[in-house]
Order: structure tokens, then sequence, then C-alpha cells
């Protein structure tokens, strides 16, 4: 029941939103309730997880077209659970501080998504995560057209026609895939991993299924939907899309092009490889050369993506399990830089770093704050990041090394543009909001950042609080790929 009920609660709070519209205060108020509940409840599902995957509901649905209503869960599935449960409540809470539009259609929207991506991390059976898939992108349509700021329309219609072209792939592909199992055919994963694909089925199927992922995530060259829409997104819809919906297609890799087509992956391998590196590195060039400080998260958002994209499909254990941990970290870390970029737009009316500078002198606890998030950012020791990015590399270097000599360049720029960015924000001559009556940080802002910065330190002093969850996952998938060069 507790997996129903993961999404029951937030659907059940959105209708209720919806129906009665309550004024902001109490549309906030139930919003957060309801994901406080749903992060106790995916609390509760790690503290009694016993290693092997949980299968909670098993109801046929449509068994003509291999369709059941399949929820569980393994170890993979709960980290991602745990990501979606523990972000949401911190979404919830910036619309105190940055309140966007009519706050319980907003709110409704966003529980809505919660409800959907619960559903996408527990489905057993393609088709319902298909479903789910879809259902989590219509509310953030929606907050994009209403709320997407400058040319909102055309940003919220390039987003749907990728977000349809991905779809339309990846339901191609699990019709295609159960049609290849035994009559009565089933579309659970259970069922589709047993296939024995042939090789040249594997080799253009792989592309089908990779494109919706990667569109998802998202990395290069599928990415063109996601720097306008991140930076003219309401700061929750941003959080969403980049903090936990990103998170979709790091997961369906695993599943889908993992779980089922593993020869055809470790075909495609160094090619993915190549073009995740190339994509990281293009982005952290380009967030290096912004002046808008929500546009230059958004592309480093895209450059750490595409790291843990080249990470995953070194298909050995140091780069599996680096990125799918560091799915968690870099979840904590968008939440914290786009609410951090939120606030100081709140202050100065303005994301141009050009027309920042000397904040630190009257906003040193806003300063304080940012400094430590950057930390994690730049993959200091100690930080949550900094584990992550070490497995990750390190899957690079046992399967090429000069794929990790290639990355290194990342490293250096995800530090150069975060550290720049601080210093044009914060240190340096006032600009043009030197005029400007400011105020630090306030109680309601550090109830917000400083449970998420303290995260950052215990898991990254701790990191097999979150390891021990893909351990047993990662060593099955190593048993299904074939024999690397």
């Amino acid at each position: 029941m507790e997996l129903l009920a993961l999404i029951l609660i937030p659907l059940a709070a959105a209708s209720v939103l919806m129906a009665l519209r309550p004024a902001a205060g109490t549309a906030r108020g139930l919003a957060l309730a309801s994901t406080l509940l749903t992060f106790v409840l995916t609390l509760w599902l790690w503290y009694t997880w016993g290693g092997e995957t949980v299968i909670g509901i098993a109801k046929d649905w449509v068994p003509a077209w291999g369709m059941r209503f399949v929820l569980g869960y393994g170890g993979i599935g709960l980290l991602m659970l745990l990501l979606t449960g523990l972000l949401f409540p911190f979404i919830i809470g910036t619309g105190y501080k940055q309140p966007v539009g009519d706050a319980a259609l907003v709110n409704a929207l966003l529980l809505f998504s919660q409800s959907a991506l619960f559903g996408v991390f527990m489905a057993q059976n393609a088709f319902l995560f298909y479903i789910f898939f879809e259902l989590s992108l219509i509310p953030i349509f929606f907050l994009l057209l209403y709320w997407g700021g400058e040319h909102k329309r055309a940003i919220t219609i390039r987003f749907f026609l990728y977000t349809l072209l991905g779809g339309l792939a990846l339901l191609f592909s699990i019709a295609f895939l159960t049609l290849q199992t035994p009559a009565p055919h089933s579309a659970d994963f259970t069922a589709l991993a047993a296939l024995d694909l042939p090789m040249d089925t594997q080799l253009w199927l792989f592309w089908t299924l990779f494109l919706a992922f990667a569109i998802k995530m998202p990395i290069f060259p599928f990415h063109s939907w996601q720097p306008e829409t991140y930076t003219m997104a309401p700061t929750q819809g941003t959080m969403v899309l980049s903090a936990v919906m990103g998170k979709m297609g790091l997961y369906g890799i695993v599943l889908f092009l993992f779980g089922i087509v593993p020869a055809g992956t470790a075909h495609w391998q160094g090619f993915v490889i190549t073009l995740s590196l190339i994509g990281a590195l293009y982005a952290g060039v380009i967030a290096f050369r912004q002046d808008d400080l929500k546009r230059l998260v958004a592309y480093s958002s895209m450059s750490h993506m595409g790291l843990m994209s080249a990470a995953l499909f070194t298909m050995n254990a140091y780069g599996i399990s680096g990125g799918l941990y560091q799915a968690l970290a870099h979840g904590v870390l968008m939440v914290c830089l786009f609410y951090i970029a939120g606030m100081l737009f709140l202050r100065t009316g303005t994301n141009d770093m050009g027309r920042m500078g000397g904040l630190k002198a009257r906003m040193p606890r806003l300063a304080l704050l940012f400094m430590l998030v950057v930390g994690n950012a730049i993959s200091m020791p100690l930080t949550q990041s900094f584990p992550g990015e070490w497995l990750m590399f390190n899957g690079l270097w046992q399967l090429k090394p000069w794929m990790a000599l290639v990355g290194i360049p990342l490293i250096v720029l995800g530090a150069v543009y975060m550290l720049y960015a601080y210093q044009r924000v914060l240190l340096g001559t006032p600009g043009e909001t030197a005029g400007l009556e400011l105020h630090d940080a306030d109680g309601e802002e550090h109830f917000l950042l400083v449970p998420l910065i303290a995260i950052t330190f215990v898991v990254g002093i701790f990191p097999n609080t979150v390891l021990h969850l893909v351990d047993a996952p990662v060593h099955q998938l190593l048993n299904l790929f074939p024999p690397l060069p």
C-alpha cells in the first residue's frame, strides 16, 4: 500500500487544490504537507528495504496489449524515489519566497508531476512506465505556457515537440519489444529482459530508446530545448526539470538499454561516451561565456549530465555507481543553485551578473550560503559531488585512460565558471544594483537551504549511505553485458 500511497497522496492533494482553489497560504501549506508525508514514506521504504526487488502491486490491466499495473522497486528505483521525495518539499517551499501566479494551480501542477514521477520510478511494466513518463511532463507544459516568461509560447512549443519526438520513439520501442515476447505478450520488464534479441535488432533499437532518454536528460546534440526552457521557466518548474525529471533519462538508460539491449549498448558505447564528453565540454565552455546567472546554471546542469552519461556508458562498476550516485548529488545541487539565483533576482530584479557585483558586503549570509553551494558544484572534498566525480573518472580511466584525461578540463571549467560567477555577483566593484536597498538571507531562506547544504556534507562524508543502494543492482547489470574490449 505504501507504493500506491506515494502516487495517490500528491494526486489527492492536487485534486483538492484544483477543486477548492484555496488561498495562497493554505494551498502552499497543503502541498508542503503532502510532499513531507511522501518524503517520510520514501524514508520508510529505504529503512525497511532488504536489498531485493520489491513488488508491491501486480494487477492485470489490458492483458491483450501486455499491460499490467505493476509497482515495485529495486535499489536504483529506491534511490530515485528518495531523490523525488527529498527534493519536492524544498521545491514547494520555494513558493513561499518566490511565488508564481495562482498558488493553488501552480502547486497542484507540481503535485501532479510528483505523483507521475513516483510512478515512473516504481513502474515494473514498460507501458505503465511510458504512461507515467508522459504524464509527468504535462504539468510542466502548463507551467511553461502560463508562467514561462518572455517568448513562453515559442519555448513551450519547442519543449512539446522534443517531448513528442522522445515519447513516440519510446512508445514505438515498447510496442515492438512487447510483440517479441511469447504469447500472451507481456510488457513487464522481467519479460522484456528475458528476450534474446538478435544483434542487428539491438543495434537499431538502441537508438530509438536512446533518443527518448537523451532528450530527457538532455545530452548533446538533443539539448537545444533545454537552455531557454530552464532560463525562462518559473524557478519551481526549472527545479523539477533539472533536479528530478532529467533523472528519468538516466533511469531509463539503465532500465531499457542496459537491461534489454545490452549487446547493442556495448556496440555503441564508445560513440555515446565521445558524444557525452563533447557535449559536457561544449556546455562548460558556453556556461563560462554567460552573463545570465540562471542560464549559466542551466548549461552547468547540461555539462554535469553529459559527464554522468559518459560514466554510465563505461559499463563498469565504478562508472555506473558514480553516475547513479551523482544523480542525487546533481539534484540537490540544482535545487540549491536555482534557488539562490531566484533569491538574487528577487532582490536585484535581474539575472545579469554584469549588473551585480559587491553584494557580499550587504548580504554576507547569502554570500556564505552561495559559497558552500559552489563548493559542492566544483566537487570540493567532503561535499556530496566529490565521491561521485571520483567514481565517474575512475570508471572512465578503467575503460580508456584517454577518456578520463579528456574529461579533466571539465573539472577545470566547472571550477572556473562557478568561481567566476561568485566573484562577479558578490565580490568586486558594485554594479548597477549598488543603489538598491538589499536585505540579507532571512530565516525562511535559511530554513530551505541549510538542510540541503547539510545533506551535501553528510552524504559527502558518508557516501555509502547512497552507494549501498546501487551496489547489488550494478553488479547484476554487469553480468548482462558482453565482454568489452
